[in-house]
């Protein structure tokens, strides 16, 4: 299985898994009207590597902006990682990154904290430093 990298495009985010160092992050601004047809490939590569590989993972969300489409893939593919995690396949720590005045994705992501039971924590970092 090769890492996955998808660039960044006016609408939707870098995506970048490195399977070499088991970072993976998603980076940038994702509101594209067609959020399925953008994650359905990423989701499908992180279910099968899932599968494969017990490692551990380190997820960062460096998202400064998201519509709700994506707030919906962000959802699966938080569900895909808390199914590996709770399956004691690999450890799992997610970082949800915001920037100290952007109440809306500080919220964002402790709502997506309360919905999983594994390691996640809300970084707050100022806006130049996230992307």
């Amino acid at each position: 299985m090769k890492s996955l990298f998808v660039a960044e495009k006016y609408y939707t985010p870098q995506v970048s898994f490195n399977i070499e160092n088991s970072l993976f992050e998603i980076t940038g601004e994702s509101f594209s009207e067609y959020s399925m047809d953008f994650y359905e490939p990423i989701l499908s590569w992180l279910e099968a590597y899932t599968q494969q590989y017990s490692q551990t993972i380190l997820f960062n969300f460096k998202v400064s902006y998201f519509n709700t489409s994506s707030s919906r893939r962000f959802y699966e593919i938080l569900k895909i990682l808390d199914g590996y995690h709770k399956a004691a396949k690999g450890y799992v720590m997610v970082n949800w990154f915001a920037s100290p005045d952007d109440m809306d994705m500080i919220e964002s992501g402790e709502d997506f904290k309360e919905d999983f039971d594994m390691p996640f924590e809300i970084v707050l970092k100022e806006r130049s430093l996230v992307a």
